[in-house]
C-alpha cells in the first residue's frame, strides 16, 4: 500500500438547507477531518481537526473554519446573508 494513499471512513453525515457535513477518519494515519459542501454557493472545504474536537467540529464546522481560513469563511457568510 502506498504510504501517501489514505482511505477515509465516514463516521457521520448530516444534510440541511443546502449544506452537507461529513465526519471522516483515516485508519492508516488516525487523522480526522470534517468535509463541508455548500450546494447553494458551490463551495466546499475540509478541516483537519484533533480527535478530541471531531464531534464539535462536525456540529459547528464554520466556527472551526474561521480560525483555519477566515477569508474564505467570511466570504461564505456574506454570500449566505445576501441569499436570505
Amino acid at each position: 500500500m502506498n504510504s501517501q494513499h489514505q482511505t477515509w471512513t465516514e463516521l457521520a453525515d448530516r444534510e440541511g438547507d443546502g449544506l452537507e457535513v461529513t465526519l471522516l477518519w483515516s485508519r492508516a494515519s488516525g487523522r480526522v477531518k470534517v468535509a463541508v459542501v455548500d450546494s447553494k454557493l458551490g463551495e466546499c472545504f475540509e478541516l483537519h481537526v484533533a480527535g478530541a474536537d471531531a464531534l464539535a467540529a462536525f456540529h459547528h464546522p464554520f466556527a472551526y473554519a474561521v480560525s483555519a481560513r477566515p477569508d474564505r469563511v467570511s466570504r461564505m457568510f456574506t454570500d449566505l446573508q445576501l441569499q436570505g
